[in-house]
């Protein structure tokens, strides 16, 4: 017959402390190790984009720019923006050339030129004009100024015009834009959208 094995109180107390070292190892890196908080301050971005019908690439943007300065660069729907004397800092946008980084709080001043297709194939030329809208979840305001009428052109940018309007982002969300002509200006009209990514 087999006695059975006694163990010491000692081995039940380092069981004890292992757990306790454990629980309050979790407890010192939820609760008092200060985490990380990434935070950004606003910026003030400059998005220049052209506006074709989607067979032909739909919204394009060409070149993107944080404003270092309190006013904006000069405007003029003929002949599109001015940046002489502006202070701007050019960064890299996204490979796709539609997709538009933000984040909470941001401003963007868009700049769009309304472009005719290239191509002969009548079904590409049923309008004289594209628009802009932005849409989503979140919340955004449109700025108003010389520069930015305080609406969104749900109307028309005719060919061949500018149109410049800015916009603060107040809330975080995916943000879509698109051309809302009231006359399809295209087959593909309705896939004439972009995203507007705030975070």
């Amino acid at each position: 017959m087999q006695v059975p094995k006694k163990h010491f109180p000692i081995v039940g107390l380092i069981g004890l402390v292992v757990v306790a070292a454990a629980g309050g190892g979790i407890y010192y890196y939820q609760f008092v190790i200060s985490h990380n908080i990434v935070t950004f301050t606003p910026s003030h971005r400059l998005v220049f984009m052209t506006a074709l019908v989607q067979e032909e690439g739909g919204f394009h943007v060409f070149n993107t720019a944080f404003l270092n300065q309190t006013a904006l660069p000069g405007f003029d729907t003929t002949k599109g923006y001015n940046l002489t004397g502006v202070k701007v800092q050019k960064y890299l946008g996204e490979s796709d050339n539609k997709t538009i980084d933000a984040h909470v709080g941001d401003t963007i001043t868009f700049y769009i030129l309304a472009k005719n297709a290239t191509s002969t194939d009548p079904n590409l030329h049923l309008t004289d004009a594209h628009s802009f809208q932005i849409s989503g979840t979140g919340s955004f305001t449109v700025g108003s100024s010389a520069n930015s009428p305080g609406i969104l052109p749900s109307g028309r940018i005719p060919f061949n015009t500018w149109y410049s309007v800015t916009v603060t982002f107040n809330s975080g969300g995916s943000y879509t834009y698109i051309c809302t002509f009231v006359t399809v200006c295209s087959p593909q009209h309705g896939f004439m959208t972009g995203q507007i990514v705030v975070s």
